[in-house]
């Protein structure tokens, strides 16, 4: 006798369980209204908007999903009584065969009369009639859920903003917590229980089976909501009250995949099309608290990001530093004790090698840490970028790159690195304030900035005499100066860059590259510009400056400029040099003269920007810095003359 494949008992586990997560998520319809309505209570704005949307959803899929759960029950019920019908069935009819064969053989067997048989078989036909062989018509079961997703957060384009009591929030996520524990733990149940009626009970037919995967994500979507309320109010919270940007809460509830980040950071976007994005958020300085809430994956992006107002840049960057400043100075220490404990040389040696990476790190990441702190010097700093490498590559600027009338950039040469961002930024600081002066003199009353800009891979002894690395620091350089142009549109300051020894071959390359144009150009002891670039007219600057101390033999170091000639003669393809007379620039003097407001300027007695003697080419009151400061706000008529070399 052939049985049917059905499990009684699978089926009955089923329809308990289906009935128990209905139960459980029918009382759960009260409590988490009060949780909600409580939480709506101070909540305004377009957040408080998609609030109540996620909420209605939510009731709506958990009554429908109910309605699911109950109607399963009473079907698997059905199938039950209708399995066992059929098993009756089958039983009857095996039962019946069984005695028919019984009356046949009775029949053959009879020995009576020749009506003795008729009678038997007359007497079976009549009473014991045949069941149906027909099997019952399979039940069917409906088990159709698809929980719905729920719209949490912006385009990526709102210029709205959210006010909420985070207190409230946080009592809804604590009240909700406990119905999404007890919601997902019915879903696990009516999953297992599922999986064993279908694996058990194939005779019964299921029409559409849905539910468990539906039911599994109501919970997520519950879970997801639970999450999204809980950064919301920490946002809140972080921020100090007061109403948020939606897209800063986009950001701090999904990080990088926020579509506001995700259309910052769309490959191939220009600075322009950045700044377009950036701005259609509208977001201002007073979200800057809010900004630094953030996850730092996200801020370490916005930290670089070319057409991004200076002051995002540069909060995102600090808190940055500030973290890494942390993680490094962990790892070292924790390395350090495993190094102690550990008895694996193998695995010594290369924590040591860890550490030793670290401590270079750790080196740069202080320094531009000191800079910033500066404290005594004119201008306000921002750190306007900072790189994930390690160590980083960074940008200080001294002054405000949002709204000043004169930008200008300083780009260093060999073997310059953020380990020297303070020395660097010495020398920017020396720009600005003979800038400073400059403008007292010639009656100017705009502000300036001075970007202390170590934004590429300087090179080391070994490379200085090829281009590779100008080339690579070119287009970065290039990118930073495109980047200026997308922030400052409406009212684009006067440029500059003030570049020295290899930074001059560096930022010739830049300033040959399309959509990249300065004001001035001022190169100082220059390694050479490229061979391509034989005049000044070929640059994309306005006007072009140079100067360069007196020659001095190499290695005697405090007589003069000792290796810029040398750069550049021996050189592979950087051999040009700017204060030729036929290159075009405007040539000024570096050897020390008395201006003609009688001030006495120093000459530059070495190759260096900076130098211990304070006669290097960035030096305070020397012959060049004092001529840098003119040429960068267009006081050509004050720049003192070129000695002999």
């Amino acid at each position: 006798m052939a049985d049917i494949e059905f499990d009684a008992g699978d089926a009955s586990a089923l329809a308990k369980a289906v009935r128990g997560a209905a139960a459980t998520l029918r009382g759960q319809g009260g409590i988490r209204s009060g949780a909600a309505e409580s939480a709506l209570a101070d909540f305004a704005g377009s957040y408080a908007d998609r609030f109540p949307d996620a909420v209605v959803i939510e009731a709506e899929d958990r009554g429908k999903l109910v309605g699911v759960l109950t109607d399963l029950a009473s079907g698997v019920d059905r199938a039950a009584q209708r399995a066992e019908q059929e098993r009756e069935r089958v039983r009857a009819h095996a039962a019946w065969k069984v005695r028919e064969s019984e009356r046949q053989r009775s029949a053959a067997d009879a020995l009576a009369g020749p009506f003795s048989g008729a009678a038997v078989d007359l007497w079976g036909t009549l009473v014991d009639r045949e069941p149906s062989n027909e099997p019952l018509t399979r039940p069917t079961v409906d088990a159709e859920f698809r929980g719905r997703e729920r719209a949490r957060y912006g385009a990526g384009a709102s210029r709205g903003k959210s006010s909420a009591d985070p207190t409230a929030l946080r009592a809804f996520v604590s009240t909700v917590a406990g119905l999404d524990t007890a919601a997902s733990a019915e879903a696990a149940r009516v999953r297992s229980a599922w999986s064993s009626f279908r694996s058990s009970c194939a005779w019964v037919q299921v029409d559409r089976g849905s539910m468990p995967a539906g039911f599994d994500r109501y919970v997520a979507e519950n879970d997801e909501d639970r999450s999204w309320i809980a950064k919301t109010a920490k946002a809140f919270e972080d921020a100090g009250g007061g109403a948020l940007a939606d897209a800063v809460l986009d950001i701090a509830a999904m990080g990088r995949a926020a579509p506001a980040v995700q259309g910052l950071l769309a490959p191939g976007l220009t600075p322009t099309q950045v700044a377009a994005k950036w701005a259609a958020l509208g977001l201002t300085t007073a979200d800057a608290d809010a900004l630094r809430a953030l996850p730092t994956s996200v801020l370490s992006e916005l930290g670089n990001l070319e057409g991004i107002p200076y002051w995002a840049r540069s909060t995102a960057n600090v808190v940055v530093l500030n973290q890494r400043l942390g993680d490094v100075e962990l790892e070292i220490e924790s390395l350090l004790a495993s190094v102690a404990s550990t008895g694996d040389e193998g695995a010594a040696r290369a924590a040591a090698q860890r550490i030793a990476a670290l401590k270079t790190e750790l080196k740069s990441l202080r320094n531009i840490n000191a800079t910033m702190a500066k404290k005594g010097a004119e201008g306000e700093r921002y750190l306007i970028s900072l790189t994930d490498d390690q160590p980083p590559l960074a940008a200080v600027s001294i002054g405000d790159l949002d709204t000043a009338d004169s930008v200008t950039w300083a780009v260093p040469g060999m073997d310059t690195t953020t380990a020297d961002m303070s020395s660097w930024t010495m020398a920017a600081q020396n720009i600005y304030d003979e800038q400073g002066r400059a403008a007292v003199d010639g009656g100017f009353s705009g502000t300036h900035a001075v970007v202390s800009w170590i934004g590429y891979d300087t090179p080391t002894p070994a490379e200085v005499l090829f281009m590779g690395k100008a080339k690579r620091g070119g287009g970065q350089l290039a990118e930073s100066i495109r980047g200026l142009g997308a922030v400052r549109t409406e009212r684009m300051p006067e440029t500059n860059v003030v570049a020295h020894s290899y930074g001059t071959t560096t930022t010739a390359v830049a300033l040959s590259q399309r959509g990249v144009h300065v004001d001035r150009f001022v190169a100082l002891g220059s390694a050479g510009l490229p061979d391509t670039v034989d005049s000044a007219d070929e640059l994309h600057a306005g006007h072009v400056y140079a100067a360069q101390a007196k020659d001095a033999p190499v290695g005697q170091a405090g007589q003069g400029d000792e290796w810029a000639v040398f750069g550049r003669d021996h050189s592979v393809a950087h051999h040009v040099d700017p204060t030729s007379g036929d290159f075009g620039a405007t040539v000024f003097g570096a050897n020390g003269t008395t201006a003609a407001d009688g001030r006495k300027l120093k000459p530059v007695l070495h190759h260096d920007p900076l130098n211990s003697d304070l006669k290097g080419y960035l030096d305070r009151d020397t012959e060049t810095i004092y001529n840098v400061g003119r040429a960068t706000i267009g006081l050509d008529d004050e720049l003192t003359p070129p000695g002999s070399r």
